[in-house]
């Protein structure tokens, strides 16, 4: 036997073992043990490939080397490149926990089931021979539904046909799942229009590994499956290649300072897809190859071209590259991901001094100084498209802070424990390093800060400690003879309040302070009482803010008092916005209003008193957002109330679960199980119980995402479907308008809807759509659709037209082209904050990635009136409740306290 092939075996006989070993209950530890064997088998069957069939030593590093580089020239061995790069980034450099190393062995089953194809199809070499043991957490309900689809792959049906829709598309995910230990793919696209909206998203399935940086042309078949006894229709991808926009290379060009004006005709532009298609080397990595490599692509692609503008682009590119010139992190990571909308974003025509003369925005500058813990203009790069197109060494400063942005954004944690950052050393240089490569003054806010042994961004803590002092300043003196004016307002029985719990709210609030905090559950009536508020200062100028369009609304229609004026946080603080002046100010949805954003509002608002209403068991904000928390440990009592009688709901099954889950009682399962909430995937999900019932589910993609789930219902829907662009719409459809230039204000973002009416032209469709209000002729004067009679049910009718998408060469990006809504038979957790329903249903499975924490998780099941429905596996079922967790924030106001003498 060649020693290179012993080699391979010998670290394959390691990593079999460890698998034999170890059962899902040590799944951490056995990826830790994994992971340090797979370094060296990657590099040993790099070697194997270049010797092309001849015996060498496996430990000739220089040769090794070569090997690697050879890698990436080739298409179809592309992988094991991707795979040492990412054994490198995650192997080498630290030691993961075992939570990390779980997460990356289940990105890396994907390449080892590749090795074991490729060694035994290639090679006759068998490897990985129990890779299939290793414990995959994998939802047992979604098994079937992917063999389906796999036989798919391979064998179409009968009368399956061909997608009408030929133009480009943007991938926006590709998501491995595995059937008899062979890979798919599936596939989230968009048509590629920088207007389209996450909610346009479409799902494909393939075997085909499919380039995702760029603009591609997809051959798409429509097929079904059958899946709970419904005929599900999917798509399949048989074929793909790489077609970037020629706008977009204008406008990139543009940037180094070329015009061009590019050809999809020419040879050169047809030779570079092709290149890209084969090999699938991003841009970014082709301009910082080896000059002999570069050349002989160049000349292979070129040679016969009348043309040259995209390499005369990519030369100047590679230049300021490999000479490290100011701007070369912008330029890789654009020529890694060109985007129309992301290069447009980026560009400023007079030319960035510091950025080597290039025509970016000053707005650049922070990512290009440090590219790990920076975003973009408008634009927040994944950090593996970071690790995959730019260097990790030396920026392990970047690193550190991204690590400490992350622990306050997502995990909420303002301060974070020295004791508890792991993978760092030396951590007072890495902070040193980052503040001192800040662009400052104008970052001053993005400094680490360490205080009694614990790590804060500065910006994040200076917000909460301005917040908290504000609060706390309105909270020192009430107005005079408050009570007495409510109680005398009251008596003379013009208004009622039935809920001695809000009585003696509104009684209170203002005695002693100008400032209420009112904080309560779902269904505990806190906008019943914002109305009462309302009307108790009828008289007084108010203004209502909240962060979404949903809730804005909501407002709106419960506040029936009158001298009132209703926004979002985002309209308010806009520089636009100069009406700043009320006599009170309420603001809904609290717990969702990032830190930022509430400061902003404090220093632009003009007010005298102050309403504050939420559930810190809500969602929570996007944004670092702990200040309704924590306002609680500051402010006195007569500045808080609590409203704790629910009135959404009589049912005491759904309140006990309410209650259980909220206080994270021991027992939440119980109530579920005897109520019949909590069930598995079956038939049922498709059966429209009732009028008032909605679908909820965490993410947009995956088989039960927003996506499919709309797919499914609409399915059920008898009318006939008309294809426009990648999207099917019904009369019938319910529909929820997305943001749109076209009829905002007046229809926003969430608002409700029904197709009514369908018809198309050659270059156009025309929708009519129900609404689920009623507006007039002056409402609708000025904006871009015709107002027709109202419905059946009075509610009044819109039409308006869409055109067909104009190619995507061109730069047009125009709003008439899309289609202003998204079919919504389900939609997302997050959207239906706010809003309740008589049914709920609620879809949780193991495809979802984000994270369902307890708020999440209690938003959801206290949308429900009357009826709820959790479809999900006994295994998911039982992760998701053995990791709630409530956050606490009693450290953060503690060492807020101390840090700013509060």
């Amino acid at each position: 036997m060649m020693q290179i092939d012993s080699a391979i075996l010998a670290t394959d006989k390691v990593i079999c073992k460890n698998i034999s070993r170890f059962d899902d209950s040590e799944r951490g530890l056995l990826s830790q043990n994994i992971l340090s064997q797979l370094r060296n088998f990657v590099e040993y069957i790099a070697d194997k490939v270049y010797a092309n069939g001849s015996d060498l030593d496996p430990n000739n590093y220089a040769l090794n080397v070569e090997a690697l580089k050879y890698l990436q020239t080739r298409g179809d061995l592309r992988f094991l490149h991707q795979f040492h790069e990412l054994l490198q980034k995650s192997v080498s450099h630290y030691t993961l926990d075992e939570n990390g190393s779980e997460r990356l062995m289940l990105k890396y089953y994907e390449y080892l089931l590749k090795i074991k194809i490729f060694l035994n199809d290639t090679y006759g070499l068998h490897v990985l021979d129990n890779i299939e043991d290793f414990p995959l957490d994998t939802d047992t309900e979604l098994s079937e539904y992917h063999e389906k689809i796999a036989e798919k792959i391979y064998s179409p049906s009968q009368g399956c046909s061909t997608s009408i829709y030929s133009d480009r598309y943007y991938i926006q995910k590709i998501k491995p799942f595995f059937v008899n230990q062979r890979i798919y793919y599936e596939v989230t696209f968009t048509a590629a229009n920088s207007k389209i909206s996450k909610f346009d998203r479409v799902i494909a399935f393939s075997r085909y590994e499919i380039l995702s940086n760029y603009a591609v042309k997809l051959s798409i078949r429509n097929d079904s499956i059958n899946v709970l006894g419904k005929d599900m229709t999917i798509q399949i991808i048989d074929g793909w290649n790489v077609s970037i926009r020629p706008c977009e290379l204008d406008n990139f060009a543009d940037i180094i300072g070329k015009h061009s004006k590019i050809n999809t005709g020419t040879k050169e532009y047809s030779e570079l897809m092709r290149f890209l298609t084969e090999t699938k080397m991003p841009l970014s990595e082709l301009v910082a190859c080896s000059e002999r490599y570069y050349g002989f692509v160049k000349n292979q692609i070129t040679s016969q071209a009348r043309t040259t503008y995209i390499f005369d682009t990519l030369d100047q590119c590679r230049e300021i590259i490999l000479s490290n010139k100011p701007g070369c992190n912008v330029l890789k990571y654009l020529l890694y991901h060109l985007n129309n909308r992301i290069i447009k974003w980026q560009r400023w025509n007079n030319g960035c001094s510091l950025l080597s003369g290039l025509n970016l925005s000053y707005g650049c500058i922070p990512f290009d100084r440090m590219p790990f813990c920076t975003s973009l203009r408008n634009h927040n790069p994944r950090i593996y498209d970071l690790l995959d197109c730019l260097s990790e060494k030396g920026r392990e400063h970047e690193l550190f802070a991204r690590h400490i942005q992350n622990n306050t954004e997502i995990e909420g944690m303002l301060f974070t424990p020295q004791k508890d950052i792991v993978g760092f050393d030396n951590i007072d240089a890495l902070i040193s390093t980052y503040n001192r490569k800040l662009y400052l003054p104008k970052h001053e806010h993005r400094k680490l800060m360490t205080f009694h042994d614990f790590v804060y961004i500065k910006g994040y803590a200076d917000d909460s400690a301005f917040i908290i002092q504000k609060l706390r300043d309105l909270a020192t003196s009430g107005i005079a003879q408050y009570t007495g004016s409510v109680d005398s307002w009251l008596n003379k029985g013009s208004y009622s309040i039935d809920s001695p719990e809000k009585k003696d709210a509104l009684r209170n609030m203002f005695a002693k302070s100008q400032v209420a905090l009112i904080y309560g559950s779902a269904g505990t009536g806190k906008s019943t009482l914002i109305n009462h508020i309302s009307n108790f200062f009828s008289n007084q100028k108010k203004l209502y803010l909240a962060n979404t369009h949903p809730a804005v609304d909501n407002m709106r229609r419960k506040v029936t008092a009158s001298n009132r004026e209703f926004n979002t946080i985002a309209s308010f603080i806009s520089e636009k916005n100069q009406h700043t002046e009320c006599d009170v100010l309420i603001i809904d949805e609290c717990s969702t209003v990032s830190n930022s954003d509430m400061r902003k509002v404090l220093e632009k608002a003009e007010f005298k008193l102050l309403v504050l209403v939420g559930d810190v068991y809500q969602i929570e904000s996007i944004y670092f957002g702990n200040w309704f928390d924590i306002a609680r440990n500051f402010i006195s009592k007569d500045s808080i109330f609590e409203l704790t009688h629910p009135y959404r709901t009589q049912n005491e099954n759904l309140l006990t679960v309410w209650e259980r889950v909220r206080n994270l009682d021991i027992a939440i399962l119980e109530p579920m199980v005897k109520s019949k909430y909590s069930i598995r995937l079956d038939e049922s999900i498709f059966s429209h119980a009732e009028e008032d019932e909605i679908i909820l589910c965490l993410n947009y993609d995956g088989l039960y995402g927003i996506n499919n789930i709309n797919r499914f219902l609409q399915n059920s829907n008898p009318s006939p479907a008309m294809q426009w662009g990648i999207g099917l719409y019904k009369v019938g459809d319910p529909v929820l308008f997305n943001e749109s230039d076209r009829f905002s204000p007046l229809i926003h973002n969430n608002s409700k809807g029904r197709i009514v009416g369908i018809a198309t032209e050659e270059m156009k469709i025309w929708f009519e759509i129900e609404l689920d209000c009623v507006i007039n002729e002056l409402d609708a004067w000025g904006y871009d659709f015709e107002l027709m009679d109202a419905s059946k049910s009075g509610n009044s009718i819109i039409k308006f037209s869409v055109d067909k998408y104009r190619s995507t060469d061109e730069d047009d990006d125009y709003s008439d082209t899309v289609v202003p809504f998204q079919v919504a038979y389900a939609v997302s957790i997050h959207k239906a904050q706010g809003l309740e329903y008589r049914s709920v249903k609620i879809v949780i499975t193991t495809e979802t990635e984000e994270r369902i924490t307890h708020n999440i998780f209690y938003t959801a099941i206290t949308r429900a009136k009357e009826n709820l429905r959790i479809y999900w596996s006994p295994e998911t079922e039982k992760s998701v409740l053995e990791n709630l967790t409530v956050r606490d924030s009693r450290r953060d106001a503690n060492l807020l306290k101390q840090l700013y003498s509060l």
